[in-house]
């Protein structure tokens, strides 16, 4: 019994009555006893999303809509030595594969999620697109498909100057515009506009190396002053090896092409820079530095590639013998790093590709067997994992969830099509 005293919490019936605590209703008991439960259900949900986020790493899932045939890993086989012919339809075989699985609409590259792919990886999709073109024997079809997949960078471009990281169809891109990005897609349009000869390529990738000046440290109290930044940040002010060489090899080709001395001017300004401030003791180039002047020493392959393409592309313009002395010493000094103990294979391919085709652009006006051999081996290295009846290059640790995947087919397409041009080399 309760007394009139007793405060009751009380809750109320349809029909207005008082309900006792015993004559709660089942519902909101029920409510009550289901938030512990929910709880653990939200937290195994968020826990096995977390799972399916981290298997993207190592499970070739392009993205959702992709055919099942993308998502084929195969196992790693031993490779005959293979063709030019056969390394032809591996290149055709590799490019189809970055169509189908990671074709948008537009004649665009999707990445795995939603939505246009970042600018980094567009850009060695349509390097693995021009590269392709360039080989007398490729489909009509790529090089037709020039025009329609350049003219996706639209969704991209600022119209204050450069291309943001994340391009977007019905307004500008976002972001924050980082240096390395605009060097590669400036290459890009370069690339695009020796094949085509359509001026407005020409015309842009000018207006990206206009961009790319706005990225030159001009804080003198830095250790080392000058070298570009890697993004647009009031924050991050390391400079890093792959903007500063990057936009040295834009200006080298600008020039090249243009022969305006402005463009040469800053070749050499940034490659010099690159050079003293990044070598490291060892020979090799380093990746950025900081402020305060420390160099972060990670050897990567790509910004070795970049340094030797942009003393390559110096010396067909100038004909100075520095900038082929320079090449061949930080070749040698790579290929005997890279090759000891697989470290190749520990790199990003995408890295290696780009270092790769510096090689080759190097080969070309002093041969070397030794980096013939070098792409030979490599080029079999990524035959061999890939999937014969599609296309599908996948290997594991290296490629990530973000981009890491479309990654590395273009540079499977770009390594194969590298071979096909350097074949008559190959069988001398």
């Amino acid at each position: 019994m309760f007394s009139d005293s007793t405060p009751v919490l009380c809750d109320y019936r349809t029909d207005g009555q008082i309900l006792r605590p015993n004559e709660m209703p089942p519902r909101t008991l029920g409510n009550v006893r289901a938030r512990p439960f929910r709880l653990i259900v939200a937290l195994a949900i968020t826990f096995a999303a977390l799972l399916e986020l981290r298997s993207w790493q190592t499970v070739a899932h392009p993205y959702a809509s992709a055919p099942a045939s993308c998502n084929a890993t195969p196992t790693p086989r031993r490779a005959k030595t293979i063709t030019s012919v056969e390394f032809m339809q591996a290149a055709v075989n590799s490019y189809n594969a970055l169509q189908v699985c990671f074709g948008g609409p537009k004649g665009s590259f999707r990445g795995p999620f939603v939505g246009l792919a970042a600018a980094w990886p567009e850009s060695q999709a349509l390097s693995a697109l021009l590269y392709l073109a360039n080989v007398p024997n490729a489909p009509a079809s790529v090089r037709s498909g020039i025009v329609q997949r350049m003219s996706v960078l639209k969704s991209y471009w600022d119209r204050k100057g450069g291309y943001f990281p994340s391009g977007r169809w019905f307004s500008s891109g976002r972001g924050v515009k980082k240096y390395d990005d605009n060097a590669w897609l400036g290459l890009d349009l370069i690339d695009a506009y020796l094949i085509t000869h359509k001026a407005t390529y020409l015309d842009q990738a000018r207006a990206v190396a206009t961009f790319e000046t706005t990225g030159w440290s001009r804080n003198e109290h830095f250790a080392d002053p000058g070298g570009l930044y890697w993004q647009q940040s009031k924050f991050k002010r390391h400079r890093n090896a792959v903007s500063t060489a990057g936009a040295a090899l834009l200006n080298g080709q600008l020039y090249a092409v243009t022969g305006i001395k402005l463009y040469r001017n800053r070749a050499e300004q940034y490659l010099h820079w690159t050079t003293s401030a990044l070598t490291l003791k060892n020979g090799l180039i380093g990746d950025q530095i900081s402020t305060h002047g420390v160099v972060n020493n990670r050897v990567w392959s790509y910004n070795q590639g970049l340094v030797i393409a942009a003393n390559v592309s110096l010396y067909n313009s100038t004909k100075n013998p520095a900038y082929l002395a320079a090449a061949r010493h930080l070749a040698h000094k790579s290929l005997f790093y890279l090759n000891y103990r697989n470290r190749l294979e520990e790199q990003p391919q995408v890295f290696d590709a780009i270092y790769f085709r510096s090689l080759m652009s190097l080969n070309a006006i002093a041969p070397d067997a030794r980096y013939l051999r070098a792409l030979r081996s490599y080029a079999t290295y990524l035959y061999d994992r890939m999937v014969p009846s599609t296309g599908v290059v996948h290997l594991g640790p290296m490629t990530t969830a973000s981009t890491g995947w479309l990654l590395t087919q273009a540079a499977a397409t770009q390594v194969f099509t590298l071979m096909v041009s350097t074949s008559h080399t190959l069988s001398a």
